[in-house]
């Protein structure tokens, strides 16, 4: 599960949301990407603000929350949130709604997101982007799902997974390493070059605390 501390700020994106009790367990503030307003109104959750071109969110909502309306179409809502929690060192941020949705959106806030050093959530994903010379040892269950995809490329090298990469070329398009298993219950990853997104499937990992980055 994961770790709140961690992180600043929830940015909630108009695509699959988690539920309602994903957003009341914590107290980090909640930014709402224009029409991911509406359906946090669903759930009864009132983000902290609404950023966005608005053309999606719903007006009857404005009265209630702060509503920062940035109309420029050279930018998506999603660049203009990550700019204002930057601003406002709201980052990293814990973000959501990056799935769902039309399929360019989806690559377009994939792309986006790998310039981040925030954390993506999309139950039951955890995601998380790795630059070159990054070494980091994850703890999760044993034989939790995890893949691990060069974009567009990284040379990858792991320690405790049960298809182990050694100095492995990753590259989109070309090979990847999906749906790949955890054999130990602490594992290691080292990108060699490029750059590496990792997603490691979170449902498995109920019982077992927090997700662990160091």
């Amino acid at each position: 599960m994961l770790d709140f501390q961690n992180y600043r700020s929830i940015l909630c994106l108009d695509g699959e949301l988690p539920d309602h009790a994903f957003f009341i367990k914590n107290k980090l503030p909640i930014i709402a990407a224009d029409g991911a307003a509406n359906q946090l109104a669903k759930m009864s959750i009132t983000p902290a603000i609404i950023i966005g071109d608005l053309d999606r969110a719903d007006p009857n909502l404005f009265q209630h929350t702060e509503v920062l309306h940035l109309p420029n179409q050279n930018t998506s809502d999603f660049q203009k949130c990550l700019a204002y929690l930057k601003e406002h060192d709201l980052l990293p941020a814990i973000i959501t709604g990056v799935s769902g949705g039309y399929l360019d959106h989806i690559l377009n806030n994939i792309n986006i997101f790998l310039a981040t050093d925030s954390i993506l959530y999309a139950p039951p994903i955890i995601g998380f982007g790795l630059r070159a010379d990054t070494r980091v040892e994850l703890s999760s269950p044993l034989d939790s799902k995890i893949s691990l995809l060069g974009i567009p490329n990284a040379v990858v090298t792991t320690h405790g997974l049960k298809w182990e990469l050694q100095s492995q070329t990753l590259a989109y398009p070309g090979q990847n390493s999906c749906f790949n298993r955890t054999q130990y219950e602490t594992f290691k990853i080292h990108v060699e070059q490029g750059q590496l997104l990792v997603l490691l499937y979170e449902k498995q990992m109920q019982d077992a605390g927090s997700l662990n980055l160091s």
